[in-house]
């Protein structure tokens, strides 16, 4: 029997498209159980319970990886992370296929190399890397296909709002708004802000970022995807907003506000909307991933 705990995510933080993403104290649970054959889902969706399940695709990738094999196996998952929502569900089932398949076959855990993997399952660093590692994360892929990542210590102060629709979005669509070019201007509207960004998340420096914290990248078009974006964020900015942007392709839209005691002010304007919006307070997780006894 093994058990991992894998945080949710929030990728592209604004201005940092496909780089850039923060874990937060959401998670999924997973207990993997040796069989005899075959596999067996527990606690999942219907429409998840098969052997097309991330979580066991991402298993057997890493066994064939690691060169090992096992007979079959039980995945049972406790989630609380919503699916098809911006906070990195597909993020949580790659991770904890892959620590299923370390913690099986008795391998060691190495987080650089399970970084590796889930980028090569996943296709997008920005997501996999906080999940993995914790805290705020900047992350790319090299010209020779290695994944690179490094790591920021985000404020514990910080109070990231998650507002959750009642309606998902995918990634394949979020990407189909956006324009296969971009104006010159624009990518260095958004380049320049990197380093303000990560420097006012190590620093709790909320000015700085309700500066800064700006796209044109993704956001402007990703946006019109999203039902009742501009009446959310109206009414965050009305009342408590140092930052306000789409987590990961949506549709959860991420609101950071300095007093927490605005909370239920925001979820009363919120409740008079059609897309029955649910304001989550969450905090940075730092610890990433954790094998649980």
């Amino acid at each position: 029997m093994a058990k991992v705990r894998v945080p949710a995510t929030s990728a592209n933080v604004g201005c940092g498209f496909d780089s850039l993403g923060i874990a937060l104290n959401l998670y999924t649970t997973f207990d993997f159980e040796l069989l005899e054959d075959g596999v067996e889902f527990v606690g999942f969706e219907e429409r998840f319970a098969n052997e097309n399940n991330l979580v066991y695709k991402s298993l057997l990738f890493t066994l064939d990886r690691l060169g090992k094999n096992i007979s079959g196996v039980k995945i049972s998952i406790q989630n609380d992370v919503p699916i098809s929502r911006g906070l990195g569900s597909s993020s949580t089932c790659v991770v904890g296929g892959i620590y299923g398949a370390y913690l099986l076959t008795n391998t060691p855990i190495d987080r650089q190399e399970i970084f590796t993997i889930a980028n090569d399952i996943e296709g997008h660093p920005d997501n996999v890397s906080p999940a993995i590692f914790g805290n705020l994360s900047a992350s790319c892929t090299t010209d020779n296909k290695e994944a690179v990542t490094v790591t920021y210590n985000v404020d514990e102060r910080f109070n990231f709002l998650a507002l959750i629709p009642n309606f998902e979005t995918s990634t394949e669509e979020a990407r189909k708004v956006m324009p296969k070019e971009i104006l010159l201007k624009d990518a260095l509207y958004s380049l320049s802000r990197l380093g303000a960004v990560v420097k006012a998340f190590e620093t709790y420096d909320l000015s700085l970022l309700k500066k800064v914290m700006g796209d044109k990248i993704h956001e402007p078009y990703r946006k019109e995807i999203i039902h009742e974006y501009d009446e959310v964020r109206n009414i965050c900015q009305e009342i408590d907003s140092s930052a306000f942007f789409i987590s990961g392709s949506g549709s959860t839209l991420m609101n950071i506000i300095a007093d927490k005691n605005n909370i239920e002010k925001i979820k009363t304007k919120l409740a008079k909307l059609k897309y029955k919006w649910q304001p989550i307070l969450l905090k940075v997780d730092t610890k990433g991933t954790l094998v649980l006894d």
